[in-house]
C-alpha cells in the first residue's frame, strides 16, 4: 500500500489537460424570406411543425439561423434528406425539381461559411487514454512479452463505448478502481519482465497413458501404458488430455517443444451425423490449450485457457505432432478435440436403443428393463426384470447398480466403460506425450534488456536507465523535468532501504502508469511528429509506433504527406495490422455481439458442431482485409461475387466441395444472396437474439451501419412490440398494425422495410423460404419493400442493387465511422467539408478502401487535434 501511495503521489505532476472552445455567427439572407421559407412552410412544416415532428424534427422555428451547432445540423439534416429524395415524402405534394435545387444549393452554401467558421473555434481537444485492448498490445510489445499467457488485465473494468466504438476519448473515464488496475498490472508486467539470475536449467518430462485419472466416465477402450483417448470437444466433462503429473505446471516461463504420438479413430462412424455432430467429411483434430490449476479444476475450461497450437490428425495411422509454445510458470499444456462431439451423454440412450449389437455388455450389466434406455421387447424386459429383482434380494445387485456417489445409476466409472467399449464414434487416441523446455533465445531475456539494456541495475546508471525507458515507453523522448520526477522516486525508494534493482522496479511501474504512457499526448491544434506517429499506429495496428515510424518523427519526415504515404502503406503491409481489421469490423459491424446470445442448441446444433461463432468472425473478418489489401471499392462491401468460407460455413450457405478448417475464397455467381456483408452469416446473427429474427432489428441495423442514419429512440409512452408466440400473425402483419400509431409511423416506414428485406435469412444466417411453425413449415416469407424515396424491392438481391443506387451514403456512412475511430473522437459538424472531400474522392473510378485510408490520414482533421 506504501509503494501504491507514492507512485500515485509521484505521477501528480505528470498529468495535464486542456480544453479550447469557441462560437460563430452567419449573415442573413432575403433569399431566406423569399424563396426558403415559402419552400418549407408548403412542403415540410405539415410534418415538422408546431402540431407534428416526426423523427423528432422541427422547422417552423429554425429561421434563417446558421450561428449554433443545432441549427447547423437541422440545416444538413434538410439538405441531405432532399438530396436523397427522401423528403418530401412520396405520398405527399412534391417540389418541381427547379425549386428543390435551389433550396439546396442554398442551404449548401450557407453551410459551407458556417462550417468555415465554426471549425477553428468549435473543436474541442479531449485527452484520450489507450483502451484496455491497445493497453494490452502496446505493455507486451513494448517488454517483449508477447507470448505471455497471464494476463494482468482481466481484472480491468469494460470499457465505455460511444457510437458503438470503444476507443472514443471522451467515452474513457479513468476511475479509481481502473488506477489500482493499472498499479496492478504494472507490478505483475514489471515482474515478469525483470526476471534475473542464472539462465533455467532445460528439463524433459515423458508422459506415459494414463495421462489423467478419469472420473465417472472411463472410455473402456483405454488401455494403461499404451494409449488413452478423448472422445469430445471441451464443452462437457473429459473435454481435456490433461497432465495429472505436471498439475502444478511448468516450473519456469518460456518456450518449451511439446510432442504427442496420436491417430484419428473412427472418423467415419457408423451412427447418423445428425445424432453424434462431428463431421464425417471433416479430418479430426487436435488443439493445445495451455491451462493452470490455480483457475480451476485442468479436466474443465478455465479462464487461463490459451490456444497455443493446432493440428490435423491423419486417420488410423499413429504419427508424431510437434509444436513450440510457451508457457507460462504454473502453466501446463492440455489436447482437446475441437470438432469432438459436443456432449456423449445426451446421444447415450438412443445409440443403446438403435445400435443394441453394439452394446451388449452394458444393456446387460447395466440397464434394467422398462427404463427408457433398454432396448428389447417387453417379453425379455419383464424376464430380466425378475432376474434383476432375485438379484437385489440375494443383495448381489449392490455390486452392479450401486448408485454410490452419483445422482444416475449410469455415471458409475465401470458402467461407462462398459458403453464406451462398444462405442464406436469418433476419438482421438493418444499415446505418448513429451514436453522439453524452458528455452530462450538469449539470456538474460528480452524482456530484461527492454528494462536495462546493457547497463547494470545501478544508482549510478539509475537516470540513463530511466530515461531510455521512459522514452520507449512515452512514445517520445522524455523530458529532462518528467525524468526527475521519476529519477527521485528511485532516489526515494533506494534510501528507505530498497535495492537498486528493486528501486528501479517502482520506476518503471510509475513510467507504466504515468499519463504519457496510458494516454495519446497530442497537444492542441497541428500534430507534432511524435503524436501523428501515435495516432498512426493506434489507427492501424491499436499498438505504438515501431522504430521505423518513430525515427521518422524524429527528424520530422513523417509530416512530409509523400513519407506519411509511404509509412500508412508499410503499416497496412505489415501483420500487426490485423488488429485494424478485428477492431474496426468489431465495432463498425457489431461483431462483438456474437455469442452474446447464443442460439438454442436443439434448434441450431450446426452453429456447436462446426464452430459456427468464430467461422462467422474469421469470413467477414477475411472479408474486409481482402477489400483493403485489394484496394477494391467500397461498394463491394454492398454486393459481391465472391466470399471466404471454410467447410463449416460452406454448410450453412449450401456450398459444396468445401471442407476442413481451413478458410478459402469461393465464388458467389451462381448464388448472388451471399454477396457482401449482408450475406454474411456474422451480420445476420449478430443482428438476431438467438431464438428468432426481428424485421425491427435487423433494419435499425442497415440503418446505422449500412446508410448511416440511426432513428430516433421509440416514444416513451409506446409499448415494444412483443413476439408472436401463438402464431396468429406474421410479424408483418403486427409491424403493419405497429405503424398505425402515429408516432411510429414515421420511423418505422424506414426501418421495417429493411428488415423485411433480410427476413429470408434465419437467426444464424442460414437461407428459409419460410417461417418456421413448430415442427411444421409456416407461412412464406415476404421479403419485399418500399424505400423512403418509392424504390421498390421484391427480394433480397433486389434490395442490395437498390442499397447499391445509394452508394454515396453508404460511403459516407463508413468514411465517418472510419475517421472517428481513427482520430478516437466522434465526428462533430464542423468535421462535414472535410468528410465531403474525403467522399469525393472515395467516389472516384478506380479507388478504393486502401485509397479511403490514405485519404483520412492525409486529411487535416487527422493531423489536427
Amino acid at each position: 500500500m506504501r509503494i501504491r501511495s507514492k507512485l500515485i503521489f509521484a505521477l501528480f505532476p505528470l498529468i495535464g489537460v486542456s480544453l479550447a472552445l469557441g462560437s460563430a455567427s452567419l449573415p442573413s439572407e432575403t433569399f431566406y424570406e423569399d424563396t426558403v421559407q415559402p419552400f418549407l412552410d408548403t412542403y415540410c412544416i405539415s410534418c415538422h411543425g408546431p402540431e407534428k415532428q416526426k423523427g423528432d424534427r422541427r422547422y417552423d422555428t429554425l429561421g434563417n439561423n446558421f450561428r449554433d451547432s443545432d441549427s447547423i445540423i437541422l440545416w444538413q439534416d434538410i439538405a441531405d434528406l432532399m438530396n436523397l429524395g427522401d423528403m418530401p415524402p412520396e405520398e405527399k405534394k412534391q417540389p418541381s425539381a427547379d425549386e428543390r435545387q435551389q433550396v439546396i444549393d442554398w442551404i449548401t452554401g450557407r453551410l459551407e461559411i458556417a462550417y468555415a467558421e465554426a471549425k477553428s473555434t468549435d473543436r474541442k481537444t479531449v485527452l484520450r487514454r489507450l483502451n484496455r485492448d491497445e493497453y494490452d498490445r502496446t505493455i507486451r510489445d513494448l517488454l517483449r512479452l508477447e507470448d505471455t499467457l497471464i494476463d494482468p488485465t482481466e481484472s480491468f473494468p469494460p470499457d465505455e463505448t460511444e457510437e458503438n466504438f470503444n476507443n472514443i476519448g471522451s467515452a474513457l473515464i479513468t476511475s479509481d478502481f481502473l488506477l489500482q488496475g493499472y498499479l496492478d498490472a504494472a507490478e505483475s508486467y514489471i515482474e515478469l519482465a525483470s526476471q534475473v539470475g542464472p539462465k533455467p536449467k532445460v528439463e524433459s518430462y515423458h508422459f506415459d497413458a494414463p495421462f489423467y485419472t478419469a472420473r465417472n466416465r472411463w472410455d473402456g477402450k483405454d488401455v494403461a501404458g499404451k494409449f488413452q483417448h478423448i472422445r469430445k470437444n471441451t464443452t462437457d466433462q473429459d473435454g481435456f488430455m490433461w497432465l495429472e503429473a505436471l498439475e502444478q505446471g511448468v516450473l519456469e516461463s518460456g518456450y518449451y517443444t511439446l510432442r504427442f504420438k496420436a491417430q484419428a479413430i473412427n472418423r467415419v462412424y457408423p451412427y447418423p451425423e445428425e445424432i453424434v455432430g462431428t463431421r464425417k467429411s471433416e479430418p479430426l483434430r487436435v488443439d493445445v490449450i495451455a491451462g493452470s490449476r490455480q483457475y480451476g479444476e485442468l479436466e474443465f475450461r478455465t479462464s487461463s485457457d490459451r490456444k497455443v497450437a493446432g493440428f490435423v490428425i491423419a486417420d488410423e495411422t499413429p504419427e508424431w505432432y510437434e509444436a513450440r509454445i510457451w508457457l507460462d510458470k504454473g502453466y501446463q499444456p492440455r489436447l482437446t478435440f475441437p470438432n469432438g462431439p459436443n456432449r456423449v451423454k445426451p446421444i447415450r440412450k438412443i445409440l443403446v436403443r438403435n445400435y443394441p449389437e453394439h452394446f451388449q455388455e452394458f444393456i446387460h450389466n447395466w440397464t434394467i428393463p422398462g427404463d427408457g434406455v433398454y432396448p428389447y421387447p417387453i417379453e425379455e424386459a419383464e424376464k430380466r426384470r425378475i432376474e434383476a429383482v432375485a438379484k437385489k434380494i440375494a443383495t448381489e445387485v449392490g455390486d452392479v447398480l450401486t448408485t454410490e456417489g452419483t445422482s444416475n445409476k449410469f455415471n458409475r466409472r465401470d458402467g461407462w466403460a462398459a458403453f464406451y467399449r462398444g462405442y464406436e464414434g469418433p476419438r482421438i487416441r493418444v499415446f505418448e506425450i513429451d514436453l522439453e523446455g524452458p528455452y530462450y533465445d538469449s539470456w538474460p531475456s528480452p524482456s530484461y534488456r527492454v528494462l536495462f539494456g546493457e547497463f547494470e541495475p545501478t544508482m549510478g546508471n539509475a537516470r540513463a536507465i530511466l530515461r531510455r525507458f521512459a522514452s520507449d515507453a512515452f512514445r517520445r523522448p522524455v523530458s529532462d523535468d518528467k525524468l526527475d520526477i521519476l529519477h527521485r522516486l528511485v532516489e526515494t525508494e533506494r534510501q528507505s532501504g530498497a535495492s537498486p534493482f528493486e528501486a528501479l522496479k517502482i520506476g518503471f511501474r510509475a513510467i507504466l502508469c504515468s499519463p504519457d504512457f496510458l494516454y495519446l499526448q497530442e497537444p492542441e491544434g497541428q500534430l507534432d511528429s511524435y503524436a501523428l506517429a501515435s495516432r498512426l499506429s493506434y489507427f492501424l495496428w491499436s499498438n505504438r509506433p515501431d522504430k521505423e515510424l518513430l525515427d521518422a518523427a524524429a527528424d520530422g519526415s513523417l509530416t512530409d504527406p509523400d513519407v506519411l504515404k509511404r509509412q500508412t502503406l508499410r503499416l497496412l503491409a505489415d501483420e500487426r495490422s490485423k488488429a485494424f481489421t478485428e477492431t474496426f469490423t468489431s465495432r463498425w459491424l457489431e461483431l462483438y455481439k456474437l455469442g452474446t446470445m447464443p442460439p438454442s442448441y436443439k434448434e441450431f446444433t450446426n452453429y456447436y458442431v462446426d464452430g459456427l461463432e468464430e467461422a462467422m468472425k474469421t469470413e467477414t473478418q477475411t472479408f474486409f482485409r481482402h477489400v483493403l489489401q485489394e484496394n477494391l471499392p467500397l461498394r463491394t462491401f454492398l454486393n459481391s461475387d465472391f466470399t471466404f468460407v471454410n467447410g463449416g460455413l460452406a454448410r450453412l450457405y449450401g456450398i459444396e466441395g468445401i471442407n476442413g478448417a481451413d478458410f478459402r475464397k469461393v465464388s458467389l455467381k451462381s448464388d448472388p444472396r451471399r454477396g457482401g456483408l449482408l450475406g454474411h452469416a456474422s451480420i445476420l446473427t449478430a443482428s438476431a437474439n438467438g431464438i428468432d429474427t426481428s424485421p425491427v432489428i435487423r433494419g435499425i441495423w442497415v440503418l446505422e451501419n449500412i446508410l448511416g442514419t440511426p432513428p430516433s429512440p421509440p416514444p416513451p409512452d409506446v409499448e415494444p412490440l412483443e413476439p408472436d408466440i401463438r402464431g396468429a400473425t406474421t410479424i408483418r402483419d403486427q409491424l403493419d398494425k405497429h405503424r398505425e400509431v402515429e408516432t411510429c409511423y414515421e420511423c418505422h416506414r424506414k426501418i421495417d422495410p429493411l428488415g423485411f428485406a433480410l427476413e429470408n435469412y434465419d437467426p444464424i444466417g442460414g437461407w428459409r423460404d419460410h417461417y418456421p411453425r413448430g415442427r411444421q413449415e409456416g407461412p412464406l416469407i415476404d421479403a419485399s419493400g418500399e424505400l423512403p424515396n418509392g424504390e421498390h424491392f421484391e427480394s433480397v438481391e433486389e434490395f442490395k442493387e437498390a442499397l447499391a443506387n445509394r452508394e454515396n451514403q453508404f460511403v459516407r456512412c463508413v468514411t465517418e465511422k472510419l475517421l472517428a475511430y481513427s482520430m478516437g473522437r466522434t465526428l462533430e459538424y464542423t468535421d462535414r467539408p472535410e468528410v465531403d472531400q474525403i467522399i469525393e474522392k472515395t467516389l472516384d473510378p478506380g479507388t478504393g478502401l486502401q485509397d479511403l485510408v490514405l485519404a483520412i490520414v492525409k486529411s487535416e482533421a487527422f493531423r489536427t487535434k
